[in-house]
């Protein structure tokens, strides 16, 4: 995969993971940074957006 991009699924999981994680040892201030950029994420995939730049 070229590394220019990004696959909006795979960092949709990426997130969620690092969200649920972030929720399973109280730290809520992360929690809800990375909920935050996974609801961007869902939002773009819900747009059809598959790919995002990684400038």
């Amino acid at each position: 995969m070229d590394n220019r991009v990004v696959d909006c699924y795979a960092e949709l999981k990426r997130l969620r993971d690092l969200q649920y994680e972030s929720d399973f040892i109280d730290d809520h201030k992360q929690s809800g940074l990375y909920r935050e950029k996974a609801e961007h994420i869902q939002s773009l995939i819900n747009q059809g957006v598959e790919y995002i730049p990684n400038f």
